[in-house]
């Protein structure tokens, strides 16, 4: 199974090692990009122009510079180039990324409150590079997808997230908010996390989040426009109560036998476990002690606390330290192959809140984080 998860795309697949079977991948939330049958990329102009009137939002975005510098940010299209202008560049570290209010493919309706729609591409770079200090962009966005329940095989759960400001920014684009039409109403969704900016450093928030509320205020029912005011009048720590997805492994549950899992993260990305020993069948094991809320493990739902660690990317556990099996997951990158037994196998017994695990006559060695 497949499970949708932060920032870049990170996915866990599980299958019975027995088996060595590929599972097949469930179809994510929420997702950026879009493939079709043939795997070839949509061109984004084109997808695009297919989104219907009802499926797009419209904020605006108020960025003040220095005189002498620029936004960041290029613009493709015009009256005489292919489509409406629209942000096909975000240049990193510059002050249109920098303001987390803009996405690469959003359309540019207006600058200033003048009207591109009829302007060449040459006479918008213009307009762009000669404005003044403050620059007005009306902006048109693709709205995110909306599902009035939660899908089959995931759950929905929350976690409250303190991040601090930066600018007037906490380093996340969100979409969505209130509208008037309810079929344009979505909760309020984070739609990219800038590498290097608070919510990345912090590293609990993913693109599909959803963001209820700050410092005790709901945003339910907050247009987009005025959601991103409240974060800017915020001081400048703030408390996010984020909804996140969790997916349900009910092949974990129904397995006979020891299972292989793999992640799929950044290399830089933390898996969000704690490891200690206990002792099965008269050996020492490896255990996961206990699992970080919102984490990369946490939200694919393949691993649970109690579950018996066999083997890190093809590497035997069995005669292996704590610290020698915390040195060898560190070792992984992009991909972590783990075969695993499940807590409901083993039955060792579990400590209360499933906190870890003990047996009565454990050797520990602690527990380290990862």
């Amino acid at each position: 199974m497949l499970c949708g998860l932060r920032r870049e795309a990170k996915n866990c697949s599980i299958g019975e090692v027995q088996k060595e079977r590929d599972a097949e991948p469930d179809e994510v939330p929420y997702s950026k990009g879009s493939r079709d049958s043939s795997g070839t990329d949509h061109s984004l102009s084109s997808r695009r122009r297919s989104v219907a009137e009802d499926y797009r939002g419209v904020t605006t975005v108020d960025l003040m510079k220095r005189e002498g510098s620029n936004l960041g940010l290029t613009i493709s299209g015009g009256s005489d180039k292919d489509g409406k202008p629209r942000v096909s560049n975000l240049r990193p570290g510059g002050l249109a990324a920098r303001s987390d209010q803009l996405n690469v493919g959003d359309y540019i309706k207006s600058v200033n409150g003048i009207n591109l729609s009829k302007l060449r591409h040459d006479e918008i770079i213009s307009l762009l590079k000669n404005i003044g200090e403050r620059v007005v962009l009306e902006v048109e966005y693709e709205l995110p997808p909306f599902a009035q329940s939660t899908p089959s095989g995931v759950i929905a759960k929350t976690i409250e997230v303190c991040l601090y400001k930066e600018g007037n920014s906490f380093g996340f684009v969100m979409r969505g908010g209130f509208h008037e039409d309810w079929h344009r109403s979505r909760p309020l969704v984070v739609t990219y996390v800038r590498p290097g900016g608070p919510a990345d450093r912090e590293g609990t928030l993913n693109a599909g989040d959803r963001v209820l509320s700050v410092d005790g205020m709901p945003l339910n029912r907050e247009k987009h426009a005025d959601a991103l005011t409240t974060l800017m009048q915020c001081s400048q720590e703030a408390l996010f109560l984020i909804e996140y997805d969790v997916s349900l492994m009910e092949s974990v549950h129904q397995a006979s036998g020891p299972l292989l899992v793999e992640i799929a993260k950044c290399p830089t990305a933390s898996l969000g476990v704690s490891l200690t020993t206990a002792v099965y069948r008269n050996k020492q094991v490896i255990v996961i002690d206990k699992i970080k809320q919102a984490s990369v493990v946490e939200r694919c739902g393949a691993l649970h606390v109690g579950d018996l660690i066999l083997s890190i990317d093809g590497t035997s556990t069995e005669h292996c330290s704590l610290m020698e099996a915390t040195q060898l997951l560190a070792q992984t990158s992009d991909i972590v192959k783990l075969e695993i037994l499940p807590a409901n196998q083993s039955r060792l017994p579990m400590r209360p809140q499933d906190a870890g695990v003990e047996h009565s006559t454990t050797r520990s060695e602690g527990f380290v984080n990862l």
